[in-house]
């Protein structure tokens, strides 16, 4: 929630400045940035310090931050504001990346699909929840509350991950350096995990740094030569389908609270936290369908063509939100356009968030599977993805509307939406087939569970008895 927590309220703070609309919107897009940098700058100390410890002090830095920007309330603090929403969101990432290594550490192939639709649309409520609940703040408290009233669940996070997390990691490969034991006492186990967290990880800290940078590097050098082509396809439908509801909701307060004379809607904070509910409600949709299905499909098809499990089975899921998608955002820039009703730009927002959140856990978790030995780097650069959109449309968005008008360029937005559809109906089909083509290529770094035979015995999905081989589900 911190990084982001003036998405609300920001128009609120011209006055403190002495500044404009277009600067205000600058700070947001100062944390979108830090969000997408910051991963590739600490990450990698993963190695070192292991990662509950990273989480931990990422909170602690968190925390300084509201503190650092509630008290910027003068006329020359907005530069000091901007450099605290920087650092916040270069810190505000990284415990959402580094959950995806602790879901592929302790789910099976067939729980994976549940885990990231839980783990993957809290990080999104968060994002949308936090300028709900500014914006509430905001309507009778001074802005800078929007800052302060954090303070009390980043303390909380940082004592439950003290008192709870624990280190997952173990080595996949004979191959990769094994770590001593850490302390079973309860005390020394947190010392060790966390201060510094140094005894989570192998003694050749050092060249595990090396291998993180090297794996970085050569991912790069992949991405742009040799990565298969599947994962082309799905870092556009997630840098489209994910950046524009993220668009939405950093541009909304520009649309809603101006006055009616000036083409707005004259909401209030107070509204615009109500209006903001029409996501929630979607996000709690999708977390109930990603509960129910994200799992049970891609099973279902697989059991239906054989047994034999191909990754690609995960993406039958984007199907209905690839079809949602564009019919909500066509809705909410016809509503812009015509200046309708605020309900039909509640629902065309209810109709984005939800398919967004259906998409968004399936390509994640597709990915990561791709990628079983490096989750948690393979997460990084999927998060730059992810963030990149909504925060180029920050700047762009104004000369964007001005050249095309509102409603035309939401329209074009869900246009971009189905011609990724295409190309995504595409991969489910014959994914499995391009991705054996192309990753002999970077075969170092790609591992999958295809191949891997499904097993029906009603007893052993549910646990009630041990299963046979490691490959089976």
């Amino acid at each position: 929630m911190s990084p982001n927590s003036n998405q609300l309220t920001f128009i609120y703070q011209i006055p403190a400045y002495h500044s404009t609309q277009a600067a205000l919107l600058s700070s947001v897009a100062a944390g979108l940035a830090g969000w997408v940098a910051g991963p590739f700058f600490f990450i990698p100390f993963v190695a070192v310090v292991g990662r509950s410890s990273v989480v931990l002090w990422s909170l602690a830095v968190i925390l300084v931050c509201q503190i650092w920007a509630a008290q910027m309330t003068g006329p020359d603090d907005y530069i000091s504001f901007t450099i605290s929403r920087l650092i916040c969101g270069l810190f505000g990432g990284i415990p959402a990346i580094l959950g995806s290594g602790y879901i592929m550490d302790m789910f099976f192939l067939h729980q994976r699909g549940k885990a990231f639709a839980i783990f993957e649309v809290l990080i999104i409520f968060a994002v949308v929840s936090g300028g709900t609940l500014g914006g509430f703040i905001a309507e009778t408290k001074p802005w800078n509350y929007v800052f302060w009233w954090t303070l009390g669940p980043a303390g909380s996070a940082i004592v439950a991950v003290f008192l709870f997390v624990e280190d997952t990691t173990f080595p996949r490969r004979d191959s990769m350096p094994r770590r001593a034991p850490l302390p079973r006492s309860w005390f020394e186990n947190r010392v060790a995990t966390f201060l510094p967290g140094t005894k989570t990880q192998p003694s050749n800290k050092c060249k595990e740094l090396v291998r993180h940078e090297s794996y970085k590097r050569k991912e790069t050098r992949t991405n742009g030569k040799s990565l298969s082509q599947v994962r082309r396809v799905i870092i556009p439908f997630l840098f489209i389908a994910l950046g524009l509801p993220l668009m939405q909701a950093s541009t909304l307060a520009t649309y809603l609270e101006p006055p009616t004379e000036a083409d707005g809607y004259g909401f209030s904070s107070l509204q615009m936290a109500f209006f903001t509910m029409t996501a929630w409600v979607g996000i709690i949709g999708a977390q109930v369908y990603g509960f129910l299905f994200n799992d049970k499909i891609p099973l279902w098809l697989a059991r239906r063509r054989g047994g034999t499990w191909h990754t690609e089975y995960r993406l039958a899921n984007t199907i209905l939100p690839s079809i949602i998608i564009p019919i909500g955002l066509r809705i909410y820039g016809a509503g812009l356009d015509y200046h309708l009703h605020f309900m039909v730009l509640a629902l065309g927002s209810f109709l984005i968030w939800f398919s967004a959140l259906l998409a968004l856990p399936v390509c994640y978790n597709y990915i990561i599977e791709c990628f079983l030995h490096h989750p948690v780097e393979a997460s990084v650069s999927l998060n730059a993805y992810r963030v990149s959109f909504g925060l180029m449309s920050v700047f762009i968005v104004t000369q964007w509307q001005g050249s095309v008008g509102v409603g035309s360029m939401w329209g074009i937005g869900a246009f971009l939406i189905l011609f990724v559809d295409l190309i995504m109906l595409w991969i489910i089909l014959k994914g499995h087939l391009v991705r054996k083509w192309t990753d002999s290529l970077s075969s170092n770094i790609t591992t999958t569970e295809d191949g891997a035979k499904i097993s029906i015995i009603a007893s052993q999905l549910k646990g009630d008895g041990p299963y046979n081989d490691e490959r089976l589900i």
